[in-house]
């Protein structure tokens, strides 16, 4: 039975596919945008992999204090190796560390497909979280995400466990308390597609072409779903 984790391959992918290092780096900009607070603030990457997301995200936004938790044994390794502050334990129930302490934001970047329980990791979000504090996490949309995997153009489509919809993630949020939840279609398809050609697009460039476009009819062309909510 797939569980759903990630292993030492997907973090050697993340350094020579160019299709990996546009979604994580692409990512790591709309949540740095999604989420003024990062800046100067403390972050908190629940699946975090081998660190590369919250590395790009520490980056851009410079927030003040960082950590990420991974599950995967090889990916911890790998971020030590990266000098990246990624700890081992499980999203869905983080580590004392953790839990002792609270975040102006949390991130869970294409974490929540991986997981058997979801609503497990939202409302550890929501604990970790300070009054005000925000959540950002993403999803691959079902239908592009069901294409990749049945045409083999996304391999990692085989380790997820579960869909999640925009409707699935707003019902999730307010079971574990958030407000103002929302969800925001992120990363269109063409330019998604480019680095599978070995073109690499310029991630900014291809936020701020499409954020117009970010809304019905034309939503149904992005392929990641940005999902957003407030802790009270």
């Amino acid at each position: 039975m797939n569980d759903g984790a990630m292993h030492a391959d997907y973090a050697r992918g993340r350094e020579t596919r160019l299709e990996l290092v546009y979604r994580y780096r692409f990512r790591a900009a709309a949540a740095v945008a999604a989420a003024p607070g990062i800046r100067g603030g403390r972050l908190l990457d629940l699946g975090a992999a081998e660190g590369r997301t919250l590395g790009e995200m520490m980056r851009l936004g410079s927030p003040r204090e960082a950590v990420g938790v991974e599950l995967s044994e090889d990916l911890v390794a790998r971020a030590v190796e990266l000098g990246l502050p990624v700890i081992a334990g499980d999203v869905q129930a983080p580590p004392p560390e953790v839990r002792a302490r609270r975040f102006d934001v949390v991130t869970a970047l294409a974490v929540l497909e991986h997981l058997p329980d979801p609503a497990a990791c939202l409302r550890a979000a929501f604990d970790a979280l300070a009054p005000g504090g925000r959540l950002v996490a993403s999803a691959p949309n079902p239908f592009w995400d069901r294409l990749a995997g049945a045409t083999g153009i996304h391999k990692e489509q085989a380790h997820h466990v579960r869909e999640l919809d925009g409707a699935a993630f707003l019902s999730l949020a307010a079971e574990a308390g958030f407000v103002r939840a929302r969800v925001v279609p992120f990363m269109f398809v063409g330019a998604a597609f480019l680095p599978y050609l070995r073109i690499m697009p310029p991630v900014d460039l291809a936020r701020r072409l499409e954020a117009p476009f970010a809304r019905f009819p034309f939503s149904p062309f992005f392929v990641n779903q940005l999902f957003i909510a407030d802790r009270p």
